[in-house]
């Protein structure tokens, strides 16, 4: 299966599992497998002038471990830099630390402003206050500036969130294609 991470792992042993349950023939459920390039948005990986650049939508701690888990183990010998989009001020105050704990895996980490939702606009957090508390520091990025990012260019970028993340990511992206 060319899909990476424990979780992967995982979800398709629940997949075999089902599928013997109702009785699909093995090879099919084999050849399937083999060929599953995996969901939208879920370690959607893309190479921008040899800059490896992956989308994520996760926006919980045990997504992001899932998310970082698995580029450190396809990418192995690279730079993992996690650029995550906390989503709602309820959330990030909620999962302050444990953010800030797994963020700390990552080789380097960049945090953008939180993703504000319909139900509450504003709050007493900030993404300041998530890059405080990960041990080995991060930094906040901007929209109007990811060029902080070039410095990392050789490194695996894993862009995370269930906001707008992708709009750094496009704002990267058009910087390496200058």
């Amino acid at each position: 299966m060319p899909l990476f991470g424990e979780h992967s792992v995982l979800n398709a042993l629940a997949v075999v599992a089902v599928s013997d349950a109702e009785g699909l023939n093995p090879d099919y459920i084999a050849r399937e497998l083999a060929g599953f390039k995996g969901v939208k948005r879920r370690f959607s990986e893309t190479d921008v002038k040899g800059t490896v650049i992956i989308d994520d939508y996760a926006h919980h701690p045990n997504e992001i471990k899932a998310t970082l888990d698995a580029a450190r183990q396809k990418f192995p010998d690279k730079e993992i830099v996690a650029v995550f989009q906390p989503h709602t001020f309820s959330r990030t105050i909620a999962y302050l630390d444990e953010f800030a704990a797994v963020l700390n895996t990552a080789d380097s980490v960049f945090v953008t402003p939180i993703f504000s939702s319909a139900r509450e606009s504003s709050g007493s957090v900030s993404a300041a206050d998530v890059v405080a508390k990960i041990p080995k520091g991060g930094q906040v990025l901007q929209l109007e500036d990811v060029s902080p990012l070039l410095a990392h260019k050789d490194g695996v970028l894993v862009f995370m969130g269930a906001g707008d993340v992708q709009k750094y990511e496009t704002a990267f992206k058009d910087l390496l294609n200058k």
